[in-house]
């Protein structure tokens, strides 16, 4: 499942920036994304992490617009277990249970210009999709899940502010360290499930016990900018 959505949003970005290459003022953003939950988020939920993506395209001096995706995983579990009763008892399965968070948005963007260091604010509006999943495997390391299921999802409305720094690489001009932070306000009210939600009674029904709670969160940006051949900085 995990796969297929990060197939999906690799997929999507490609789509975009295709789309918009013809434009000189088009830059493509990359990501690994550290999630620091806020407020009541961080009560239950200590740390995420992911990637992200996107394209910027610059409409004239220091304005931009911006398209992001990204996907935060915020906890994972894995237990071994029969494949089920009877004859079925005598195979062991994988199952894996992972917390997400996908989100998309769009908004306008700030730059300042500047010779070598460029910071940049802005303001986004979008979705967040708080999905938990948990897939069947074999023993072997190399299989493919067989089996999966979504066990919980919210989708919820997103809004943030950003800022950040570009830093230029090289001589050319077209790829920038990007050094960011992103806050994200989701919602006033959120169901997810964490680590340790996901219980069995004692006839081994599965029992749900989803957290409900705003889940702001603060993300750290570390990633880089690339514009196309031909491109301008962001």
């Amino acid at each position: 499942m995990l796969a297929s959505r990060s197939a999906a949003l690799g997929t999507g970005l490609m789509l975009a920036a295709t789309a918009l290459s013809a434009q000189s003022s088009v830059t493509i953003p990359v990501s690994l994304n550290i999630g620091v939950p806020q407020g009541a988020f961080a009560e239950n939920v200590s740390i995420a992490g992911g990637f992200g993506g996107g394209v910027i395209w610059k409409v004239g001096g220091p304005f931009a617009l911006r398209a992001d995706l990204g996907v935060m995983i915020y906890g994972s579990e894995r237990r071994r277990v029969p494949l089920g009763g009877g004859a079925l008892g005598l195979i062991s399965v994988d199952v894996t249970t992972t917390n997400s968070i996908f989100g998309g948005s769009i908004g306008g963007q700030l730059g300042v210009p500047g010779p070598t260091v460029m910071p940049y604010v802005g303001g986004m509006i979008g979705f967040s999709a708080f999905t938990t999943t948990s897939s069947v495997e074999g023993s072997n390391s190399s299989n493919q899940p067989f089996a999966s299921s979504t066990n919980s999802s919210d989708f919820t409305f997103a809004k943030s502010a950003i800022a950040g720094l570009y830093i230029p690489v090289g001589r050319t001009g077209t790829v920038h360290l990007d050094l960011g932070v992103r806050h994200t306000w989701n919602g006033e009210r959120v169901r997810y499930l964490t680590r340790g939600d996901i219980t069995e009674d004692i006839n081994g029904d599965i029992i749900l016990s989803p957290r409900e709670s705003r889940a702001d969160i603060l993300t750290i940006v570390l990633g880089v900018t690339m514009a196309p051949k031909g491109g301008r900085k962001p």
